[in-house]
């Protein structure tokens, strides 16, 4: 079988299969120990079972399962009465995936830790850091996955020395993945609600900018309009004035005519009286 790379800082043991389902039969068999693979996944460039790629699957340490999603907290009654399998099952539930009808299923180690497996994880965890990249400042996915992990194992480690430490600690851990989830909700509504923002504006911009539009159009035709009242008045102005003129020119040759007529009236009827005068004398 190909054996493929999976990162992880927490320490596993080896991968148990645990149902095989043959092709062409109902029959499902079980099966012990993959002997092929390492107990320890830390040490060993974290080797996963066979044809396992990509990311663990859900159900496996922080970060791979939702925060609302963990298991109940056992009061400490209960506590001393489970084994240190039961409490470790508890806080990192086992691994499980299928791989070609095979179905594999991996648990977090029970195995005590000394200084040197921690010094080992805190090699481990520079080593991944500097591997991948991860950002030493700022918000970095890459880091807080690792720090998560490591967390993992620190808690796997102080669970197996003393079980009440190590709840005390994965209710701490759990606290803060909800905290973080929170604020994690609270950064996507706020982005959603600034993207809802940022396009009712630019639709109210495109809906002022066709108002804008359309009231320009509707003032040059209003302009246009005017200018043509303009025109046309100015030229009822003209025509106004030159029939006014045309009558003021006939009423003085009208006048002229009058007075000439007086004129000649006037000698007349002083020739008359003249002559009449002149018939008494």
């Amino acid at each position: 079988m190909a054996q493929n790379r999976q990162a992880s800082l927490v320490k596993y043991d080896t991968p148990l299969l645990v149902t095989t389902k043959k092709k062409g039969s109902g029959r499902i068999k079980t099966s012990a120990t993959d002997p092929s693979q390492p107990t320890d996944v830390s040490e060993s460039s974290m080797t996963s079972a066979p044809g396992m790629t990509g990311s663990v699957p859900a159900g496996g340490a922080l970060g791979t399962t939702d925060a609302e999603d963990q298991p109940r907290v056992p009061g400490l009654q209960e506590l001393r009465n489970m084994e240190t399998e039961e409490v470790l099952r508890l806080i990192l539930p086992p691994r499980q995936w299928e791989q070609e009808g095979q179905l594999w299923v991996q648990s977090v180690s029970t195995t005590p830790a000394t200084s040197v497996d921690v010094q080992q994880l805190q090699e481990q965890l520079d080593l991944r850091l500097q591997q991948l990249a991860a950002y030493e400042n700022g918000i970095c996915p890459v880091r807080r996955e690792l720090y998560t992990q490591c967390f993992d194992e620190l808690i796997r480690q102080v669970t197996i020395n003393c079980s009440e430490r190590g709840v005390l600690l994965y209710r701490v851990r759990h606290q803060l993945s909800a905290e973080l989830h929170a604020y994690q909700r609270l950064y996507t509504s706020a982005c959603a609600y600034g993207v809802r923002k940022a396009l009712m504006a630019e639709e109210h911009k495109v809906r002022l900018s066709s108002a804008c539009e359309e009231k320009r159009q509707q003032l040059q035709q209003l302009q246009e309009r005017a200018e043509q009242l303009r025109g046309e008045i100015e030229q009822l102005r003209q025509e106004e004035q030159q029939v006014r003129q045309e009558e003021s020119e006939r009423h003085l040759e009208a006048r002229q005519a009058q007075q000439s007529t007086i004129e000649i009236l006037k000698k007349k009827l002083e020739g008359i009286i003249k002559q009449a005068t002149q018939t008494k004398k």
